[in-house]
């Protein structure tokens, strides 16, 4: 929406009248109600989006769905600003000149001097003057759509709890573990089968382990996980999926105090112990109240706005008048 776009999506959107939005190439690409938009116009605005997005345009015809999907997403942006600023419009809002003055000066500080800021301007069919009116346009759409975020605003404890109670498994903290480990890297060892030498190795250091030894301390003598010795092999909490499926699953199965047979991973040998577990827990409302609270607040805001945009779109002559696939 509006209050989201790019600074440069912002200086090429088209939301002025149609008589002073029309390009120097002949052709119109789109009318909303009584207001056309020239074929110039919608293709620099749909380039913009295109490069805003990380898009280079090549020769690969794998391509073409991904330039076609972003043709129609910058047509359907540009429609929805016109919209918008044309129900600005209607609604007799006023910009402050300040306020414009401030945008233009954004927009100029793109540019390296004033000559490549009135040189692209051309290009894009204004001049000076129209592209004031231009983005006096915009900022009047943007206080138009945060007239209806504003009335969305207020969040009641009803709202807020029910919200919180629908979305429980978003608010779950899943279930976490503890463990330290003992890691022996797959390594040349000059054996006809190195694997097997280390497999080995390993037992005497569980034999100790499962005997009563501390497991810290061996984890520091025998490891050869840097990253955990110096602290016993402790690996901190983690939940599924943040460690190497063979070491995890068998993780998880531990209970707190066992030790585990060896574990074979794509790093080497393991042996495992779990020290903690934590249950899947649910945030309590009033540790997360404030941040919830802003977050509902967001979307009835954000909800608002797209509905009065919908509305627009719903009651409007919208006519696109070029095809929307593309070869580039």
């Amino acid at each position: 929406m509006i209050a989201n776009v790019h600074k440069l999506l912002f200086f090429l959107m088209i939301l002025g009248p149609g008589a002073y939005a029309q390009g120097t190439h002949p052709g119109d690409a789109l009318r909303v109600n009584d207001e056309t938009i020239s074929y110039q116009r919608f293709n620099g605005f749909y380039v913009e989006y295109r490069n805003s997005k990380g898009v280079a345009v090549g020769a690969r015809g794998d391509q073409l769905q991904l330039l076609t999907r972003l043709r129609q997403e910058a047509m359907d942006l540009m429609i929805e600003q016109v919209l918008v600023g044309q129900a600005a419009e209607q609604a007799g809002i006023e910009v402050d000149s300040a306020e414009v003055d401030q945008n233009i000066g954004d927009v100029r500080s793109i540019f390296d001097d004033d000559a490549k800021f009135v040189m692209k301007l051309q290009e894009e069919g204004f001049t000076k003057e129209s592209f004031r009116r231009h983005i006096e346009r915009m900022i009047a759409a943007k206080q138009y759509l945060d007239g209806f975020r504003l009335e969305a605003s207020d969040v009641n404890q009803a709202e807020l709890e029910r919200y919180y109670h629908d979305n429980e498994y978003r608010l779950t903290l899943p279930e976490q573990i503890r463990v330290r480990h003992i890691l022996l890297t797959w390594k040349p060892l000059g054996t006809q089968d190195d694997r097997a030498a280390i497999r080995k190795q390993m037992q005497p250091i569980l034999d100790r382990a499962r005997s009563g030894e501390d497991f810290a301390e061996l984890a520091e003598e025998f490891s050869d996980d840097y990253a955990t010795r110096e602290t016993g092999g402790d690996t901190g909490f983690f939940q599924r999926g943040e460690m190497v499926p063979a070491f995890e699953e068998v993780a998880f199965a531990l209970r707190p105090g066992e030790i585990s047979d060896p574990v074979e991973t794509s790093f080497g040998v393991h042996i495992i112990r779990l020290e903690e577990r934590r249950e899947p827990q649910l945030l309590p409302l009033d540790e997360v109240r404030e941040q919830l609270l802003e977050h509902v607040r967001t979307e009835q805001m954000e909800a608002a706005a797209q509905q009065e945009i919908d509305r627009l779109r719903a009651a409007a002559d919208i006519q696109v008048l070029i095809p929307m696939a593309t070869r580039n």
